[in-house]
């Protein structure tokens, strides 16, 4: 992977991706009026664009539409689900958090053995940590800070 794919995987606008209620109902399967109560009850946000008649959703609104849509799928209620799939987002959110604020770059050998930089080792700013995969295997390990 070179420089310009590490700050792809950086910057990527997810939030940025916004879908109408039509294409949210045609991916996941429920329909515009089942969309508009669980909007109405709170379990999901849209966001209001022109005329405020139409409203679009995001990338991660969809997904969590689609999280509630499964677990009710599996048996749980509408509410059960919705908590269900509220900390499932928490979880995600937490890990994007932490991939944003550490990740610093990101490189990918011929073989699919990679290399992320987490970059500096807050105990000692003079070492950078760096996650190795090597065979399908994690790795960690402590290099020397390049500045």
């Amino acid at each position: 992977m070179d420089e310009d794919e590490t700050n792809l995987i950086k910057r990527f606008p997810m939030e940025h991706i916004v879908l109408g209620i039509g294409d949210v109902a045609e991916a996941t399967g429920v329909s515009q009026s089942q969309l508009r109560y669980w909007e109405r009850k709170g379990y999901i946000r849209s966001q209001e664009v022109g005329d405020r008649k139409n409203r679009k959703f995001s990338y991660k609104t969809l997904m969590q539409v689609e999280q509630i849509k499964t677990l009710q799928d599996q048996g749980l209620t509408l509410v059960a689900a919705v908590k269900q799939a509220q900390r499932r987002k928490d979880l995600f959110d937490a890990l994007r958090s932490f991939v944003n604020g550490r990740f610093s770059h990101i490189s990918m050998k011929d073989d699919g053995d990679m290399q992320i930089n987490l970059g500096e080792f807050e105990p000692d700013p003079t070492q950078e940590l760096i996650a190795d995969r090597v065979d399908g295997q994690w790795h960690f390990k402590l290099i020397p800070a390049v500045k």
